[in-house]
């Protein structure tokens, strides 16, 4: 006898209707078991033949919302469950409750529906009498019951004080209790994990007193006999008596605790090494991307180390592919424990490594060269592997963005080439790419288009604001040079100062910052406005006794006060002595302020630091990057803020992303700040508009 036939001698003994139907929008009929003529009056063939004979047979009141389930049965692959009525042949109505699954293919996609079709016409006329028909209404419940059980889903009938009134068997096994262990007992107190337990019974009592809409699918843990924890997609209907109370809830549930384990295997296979458990290509490239998105908005660096163990292939060729994953696996904690945080380490393939630097400071270079020598130091401590020491080395490659590379893909590829041009250079060191041995008229074309900037008016200011801790409002602002290539679009200087600097082009560019800022100065003092105002000074332009003299004009040009004008240079450059003392003391006989910008960066002396015409000091942001969750980086901090009180200096803390942070600040007594959670860099429209508003 053929498993069909079987099929069909059992479903057609049962007081139901038991269906198979397509997995489609229409949701045509394969098979209908012949208690099908009994229930409505048309005749097997009429229903698998007639596609639109069901639709037709349902009540009107009851045919939108009923095809509306059918319709998301298949748009979104969930079960359906529930009562409507229906038209026989011959007129008269017809209580039916309807409890489909679907069936799946090997693949997991859903294939077709099975379900159960039940008169419950006479159920639905003793629930109006139950008083005087207790033993009819139990007899059809019992009945009811046995129907239930054949479901394929989880069935649990509550009552409005949380009381278990009915279960399947299907949720007796997913629970691991009896019938007679659930039945009347509280549904939280026995299903529902501790850790969740308050939340859902508020949830549910919300529900049922009406002060929330009714939640029809959700998703909730449930607490086996075990102590398992079972993750269940429910369908929940709300049951009301014939004058609109809520009497409890029904809940239909898949357990789905499976499946949603493999999803979310699957979806970290999309984006990790199933080796390290590192991030892979995948993500390493998303993460390139994004982090250059935000460093060109911040006017930051990204670095881009490329990494790869030295003859490795000898490993796994002479001790095998097991010892070889277990010495990768070692080599890639070691790297992980000298990222910063933030940084990324990924595997993208065999012996490949890639370190991620996202947010790198001013001497950017310099911090991922000096990475890279940490790198290389640490895998020259040998690794131990099943008893046996193994010695290390690796050749590595890198690049920065926006000083090498104008983008994430460039980034990846320039890192990529330098390791491979260390390989070559005798391996077991490291490369910086070099765009100019590769590309020798990038550079050219670059200071050539540069140059076109400054006569087409390409270059444009753009103003982060600076605010006082204490009052919430912005006192100053500090002016970013930007150059609207049309080539590249809105460039940040990091990307063209360094040729600029090369090509002698920072004069022209100096005196055109220092121009307009004095311009907009003036156009914002006709409004009332009166902020502070920093600039930023290259190294080279201090050093010309020009910069003073232009930044004297430019301030008696637009009538500025020297006062209000603070020139910001870096920590390295203040502190070499024989280069800077000049320039800072014509700038003090000038009236000007001046700040030490990145300040932690370098190697400040504290003596020299004493002794400098410096009015303020600005906190690098690298350091507020951990700030509060880290005592040491808050420490840090305190430190800088407590020094510069102590020195008489004012101090600026840099990099404010978080709310946890500004409070942190103003805690300490930094009386102020700028970064991303105060307001970004604004056009002078907005900067404007911003300190009209305050």
């Amino acid at each position: 006898m053929s498993a069909e036939v079987r099929y069909r001698m059992l479903v057609e003994q049962i007081p139901a209707v038991t269906y198979i139907a397509e997995f489609s929008a229409d949701a045509p009929f394969i098979y209908v078991s012949p208690q099908i003529e009994d229930l409505l009056g048309f005749p097997v063939e009429r229903w698998t033949e007639d596609d639109d004979l069901w639709a037709e047979r349902i009540h009107p009141d009851d045919r939108e919302h009923v095809l509306a389930a059918e319709r998301r049965t298949f748009e979104q692959a969930v079960p359906y469950e529930g009562e409507f009525r229906m038209l026989a042949a011959d007129g008269h109505v017809v209580w039916i409750w309807e409890r489909d699954t679907i069936i799946r293919g090997t693949d997991g996609r859903p294939v077709c529906t099975q379900g159960v079709l039940m008169d419950v016409t006479e159920l639905k006329r003793t629930q109006s009498a139950l008083e005087e028909s207790e033993s009819l209404l139990r007899e059809e419940r019992d009945r009811a019951q046995g129907y239930l059980d054949i479901a394929a889903t989880m069935i649990v009938v509550l009552g409005a004080d949380g009381a278990i009134g009915l279960v399947n068997r299907r949720a007796c096994e997913v629970l691991g209790r009896s019938e007679a262990e659930l039945l009347g007992k509280d549904w939280f107190a026995v299903a529902v994990p501790e850790s969740v337990r308050e939340h859902s019974r508020q949830s549910f009592e919300a529900a049922v007193g009406g002060r929330t809409e009714e939640i029809q699918e959700s998703e909730s843990t449930v607490l086996a006999a075990s102590g398992e924890e079972r993750l269940i997609r429910w369908h929940n209907t709300l049951l009301r008596a014939d004058d609109g109370t809520v009497t409890g809830s029904l809940g239909s549930g898949e357990d789905i605790t499976e499946r949603r384990l493999a999803e979310q295997r699957v979806a970290f296979l999309a984006y990790h090494d199933p080796l390290t458990g590192l991030p892979n290509r995948a993500q390493l490239s998303e993460s390139v991307h994004g982090s250059i998105e935000v460093a060109r908005e911040a006017n930051r660096s990204v670095g881009l180390l490329c990494l790869d163990l030295d003859d490795f292939k000898l490993v796994n060729d002479s001790l095998g592919h097991p010892v070889g994953d277990e010495l990768l696996v070692s080599i890639a904690r070691r790297l992980e424990s000298l990222k910063r945080h933030g940084d990324l380490l990924a595997r993208t393939g065999g012996d490949e490594f890639f370190l991620l630097l996202p947010d790198l400071p001013g001497e950017a270079m310099k911090h991922a060269v000096a990475t890279a020598e940490r790198v290389a130091a640490a895998l020259a401590e040998p690794v131990e592997v099943e008893g046996a020491e193994f010695h290390v080395s690796a050749s590595l490659g890198l690049s920065v963005f926006p000083l090498l590379a104008s983008g994430g893909e460039e980034l990846l590829r320039q890192a990529d080439t330098a390791m491979y041009q260390a390989k070559a250079a005798g391996r077991s060191g490291h490369m910086v790419y070099t765009p100019e041995e590769q590309h020798p008229l990038d550079r050219l074309s670059l200071t050539a288009r540069l140059r076109r900037s400054i006569e087409r008016n390409e270059l444009e200011l753009h103003y982060q604001p600076i605010f006082s801790l204490d009052t919430g409002r912005p006192v100053a602002v500090e002016a970013l040079l930007r150059w609207n290539d049309p080539a590249r679009g809105l460039v940040p200087p990091a990307a063209f100062i360094p040729a600029a600097e090369h090509s002698g082009l920072i004069d022209p560019i100096g005196e055109w910052v220092i121009d307009e800022l004095c311009r907009q100065a003036a156009a914002w003092r006709e409004l009332g406005l009166t902020p502070r105002l920093s600039v930023n000074a290259a190294p080279r332009e201090l050093r010309r006794p020009e910069y003073v003299d232009s930044l004297r004009s430019a301030l008696e040009r637009h009538g500025i006060e020297p006062a209000r004008v603070v020139v910001e240079l870096t920590e390295s450059a203040a502190m070499d002595e024989a280069t800077a003392r000049g320039p800072l003391e014509r700038l003090h006989d000038l009236g000007v302020g001046v700040a030490i910008d990145d300040f932690g960066e370098g190697f400040s002396s504290l003596s020299r630091l004493r002794e400098m015409p410096v009015e303020q000091i600005k906190i690098d942001r690298s350091f507020m990057r951990d700030v509060p969750r880290s005592p040491s980086a808050s420490a840090v901090v305190t430190a800088i803020v407590k020094l510069a009180q102590a020195l008489g200096r004012e101090v600026v803390a840099e990099g404010v992303e978080t709310e946890q942070q500004r409070a942190f600040l103003a805690a300490q007594g930094c009386p102020m700040a700028q970064g991303y959670h105060l307001a970004r860099p604004l056009s002078a429209d907005d900067a404007t508009a911003l300190l009209l508003r305050s």
